[in-house]
């Protein structure tokens, strides 16, 4: 009897279906590390929205906190607002160039002046 090439295939046996693909553990905790990473970017976007540097004239600041010397932007109608930008100048300020600087803005009894790392500008403020 000649040899068959392929075993003879029984019809009558069921075929089994075939095994969903599992995605091991690693994919999800890649894919959950990514969703977290977004989550705290947003936050801090969120966080740091009413900073400083998105002000203009018009807006209310007020101190960050007792130990900063950051400011952030509130409703000129809150009790929080402590002064109101009346002129902003972009550029880099030394203490004594940004209080000569606002000076010279009729009005000003203040100013802030952000230097350092990205923007650098002034505001020169009125009490709120």
């Amino acid at each position: 009897m000649p040899q068959q090439p392929y075993p003879a295939f029984n019809q009558g046996a069921p075929v089994p279906p075939p095994q969903p693909q599992r995605r091991p553990i690693k994919a999800y905790l890649r894919g959950a590390a990514v969703v977290l990473g977004l989550i705290v970017i947003a936050g801090g976007w969120w966080a740091s929205r009413d900073d400083a540097d998105t002000a203009a004239v018009g807006d209310c600041l007020k101190s960050a906190s007792s130990s900063s010397d950051r400011m952030e932007v509130v409703d000129c109608s809150s009790s929080e607002a402590e002064s109101k930008v009346i002129k902003k100048i972009d550029g880099h300020f030394t203490q004594f160039t940004a209080e000569a600087e606002c000076r010279k803005v009729k009005g000003a009894t203040g100013f802030y002046a952000e230097t350092g790392d990205g923007d650098e500008f002034l505001f020169c403020t009125k009490d709120a």
